[in-house]
């Protein structure tokens, strides 16, 4: 069984779409100007769905997020440079056994990781 896709509830679907556009390289496969939905490609034959958000009251669940694993450091460091300029919550990039990591969240309220986990040097 594979994991083909993941649907976000999110308010504003062209806000979503150029974070995870920029952020991560997906690539939008579906009407532009829609508001109501975005379908995203990213790596493989993964795609990611973004629909507009039927109550402004629904909230992600407290911990919830996505990830990404990363194949540089160097990486982990654009996204956390990039979230800083932009104004977004983002935490300090991090070292341990789990791998040299950063969470921000999006303007849309997403939680996501991104971690590398080779050897970081840090």
């Amino acid at each position: 069984m594979k994991l083909n896709h993941i649907d976000l509830q999110v308010p504003d679907v062209h806000r979503a779409t150029d974070f995870f556009q920029r952020y991560f390289g997906f690539e939008l496969r579906s009407n532009p100007s829609s508001p109501a939905i975005a379908i995203l490609h990213g790596d493989g034959d993964f795609v990611l769905v973004l629909q507009r958000k039927k109550r402004d009251d629904e909230r992600w669940p407290e911990g919830f997020h996505i990830g990404f694993h990363v194949d540089a450091l160097a990486d982990v460091e654009r996204v956390h440079a990039l979230a800083k300029a932009e104004g977004l919550e983002v935490s300090d990039i991090t070292s341990g056994n789990r791998g040299t990591l950063v969470y921000l969240t999006s303007a849309d309220g997403i939680l996501v990781e991104v971690n590398h986990r080779g050897k970081s040097g840090r």
